[in-house]
């Protein structure tokens, strides 16, 4: 018995991450994933089950230091 493979699309995705320092306190960070909203198949389990990976999508926090 023969179990076929499932073989995914090679792919590359880009993320970035900008660091700004308000203050000695203070720190902001933006992050983007996917930053070209590239379309790319995550996961496989089998032929029919197949994740599509996740589309841009950003983050900001404001952090503190005591």
């Amino acid at each position: 018995m023969r179990i076929a493979g499932v073989i995914l699309p090679s792919f590359t995705r880009v993320d970035a991450a900008l660091y700004y320092r308000i203050n000695d306190n203070f720190k902001m960070q933006l992050n983007i994933e996917n930053v070209f909203d590239e379309t790319y198949w995550g996961t496989a389990h089998n032929d029919n089950n197949i994740t599509p990976g996740a589309p841009r999508a950003a983050r900001l926090a404001l952090s503190t230091q005591f």
